[in-house]
């Protein structure tokens, strides 16, 4: 019967959404966003547990793809001009650092590897992007298939770490779907010289490194973080002038205001974890009086915002705002768990980090941003599931001591645990 249900609310919301999409563009976003959920799904729940690390590195990795983001918003002059560019430039670059500190070391490693065999491969497909942007360059409308082609390269990433033989080759697939990515932005934008001096200078953020793990994925959360939201600012910024002429404004609004929320609470969420792990800040949870009351206030406080942003013809008050909110329920929220469940915390911002791609995606029409913010999204929204069933915190621990003086455990091993409903 609950199945039954289940399926009937899912196809009659398919239904509605499909009768109040704003545009066809806005269905096919959706029709990847799912599609790329579902496989996801299936992918991340073969991996084995062993894995589960290297898993959640590698999506913190490809999701430096908020960079994209930037460099789709960039102007065409040498510096930026206004408030939405020096944004965007702002958020490419912290996106470069998580690309280049991470991802693509990890795969240049793989490469210099004389004991993988993967690395024929690797070369023929880095061969076949290098093609790709020589059609590019020659006017050939070929981004879309770079697009499709990098998202599954990045599906390919995740479904190599289902076990540890096709571990290296997973993540040198990582790498290569970023890399067409990033290749097929100048193809789509056409840029002029003078953008290509601003993307090329985004260089420098390789050479920003930060070494110790899992200090190492959480501060690149952060980074990806403010990325999403300096990026979702700027596009909102960009774009309410149109508001008035365009049939999907309410849409776009309230997309960007979900990105900005999202990216707010993985900055100052994972800066926080960060000072826990480093031993910065005290690991002890910090309850400060009446905090549970404050935590649940600040949600409700951005979500009755919607309404007068939604009205607002600019809005751009109320957007600054829930970035604000969101930034300190950031910090509230993780302050409050102490240092042995971190990690928890460290698998809950990689999936916020795959929803604030989504919400770009969204923005920008992108569909390779959809796909990779959706394969994010779940799949670390499945790690921390299990995550916190491994930590009891979604469990009842059920003992009666006072019948047996001891735990209710035939084996003394395993203790019999029911899920709270």
């Amino acid at each position: 019967m609950n199945t039954s249900a289940i399926c009937t609310g899912g196809l009659t919301g398919l239904v509605a959404l499909g009768i109040s999409a704003p545009t066809d563009a806005f269905l096919q976003m959706v029709s990847m966003f799912g599609l790329a959920g579902i496989v996801d799904y299936h992918t991340v729940w073969g991996v084995t547990p062993v894995l589960h690390s290297p898993l959640m590195s590698v999506t913190n990795a490809i999701s430096g793809l908020t960079a994209v983001g930037g460099l789709s918003l960039m102007g065409g002059s040498y510096t930026p001009r206004n408030i939405p560019e020096c944004f965007t430039l702002v958020a490419a670059f912290i996106s470069s650092v998580n690309i280049a500190g991470k991802l693509l070391r990890r795969g240049w490693t793989c490469l210099n590897d004389p004991l993988i065999p993967q690395n024929i491969i690797t070369c023929i497909c880095s061969l076949v992007w290098l093609l790709l942007e020589v059609a590019l360059i020659n006017n050939y409308p070929i981004e879309q298939m770079m697009y499709l082609g990098s998202g599954l390269c990045c599906v390919g990433a995740l479904a190599g770490l289902s076990s540890q033989n096709p571990a290296l080759l997973g993540n040198a697939l990582g790498m290569i779907g970023v890399a067409g990515e990033i290749a097929a932005i100048p193809g789509d934008l056409r840029p002029s010289p003078e953008l290509l001096a601003q993307m090329s200078g985004l260089g420098i953020a390789s050479r920003i490194q930060i070494s110790d793990l899992p200090q190492l994925v959480a501060a690149f959360h952060s980074l990806v973080g403010l990325a999403a939201m300096l990026t979702c600012v700027a596009e909102y910024m960009v774009a309410y002038p149109h508001f008035s002429t365009d049939s999907a404004a309410n849409l776009t609004k309230l997309i960007a205001y979900l990105g900005t929320y999202i990216g707010g609470v993985m900055f100052s969420g994972s800066l926080v974890a960060y000072g826990k792990l480093q031993d910065a800040l005290n690991s002890a949870p910090l309850l400060l009086p009446g905090c549970h009351f404050f935590n649940a206030g600040l949600p409700a406080t951005s979500a009755g915002a919607i309404v007068p942003y939604l009205i607002d013809p600019a809005g751009i008050a109320c957007l600054g705002s829930v970035s604000a909110l969101s930034v300190v329920m950031g910090v509230t929220l993780t302050a409050a768990i102490g240092g042995a469940d971190i990690s928890v915390v460290i698998t809950v911002l990689n999936s916020y980090s795959g929803w604030a791609l989504c919400a770009q995606g969204f923005l920008l029409n992108n569909s390779l941003l959809t796909i990779v913010g959706a394969l994010i999204g779940s799949s670390g929204a499945i790690l921390s599931y299990i995550m916190c069933v491994v930590s009891n915190v979604f469990v009842h621990v059920s003992t009666d001591i006072s019948q047996t003086g001891k735990l209710m455990d035939e084996n003394a091993e395993q203790m019999q645990v029911s899920m709270l409903r």
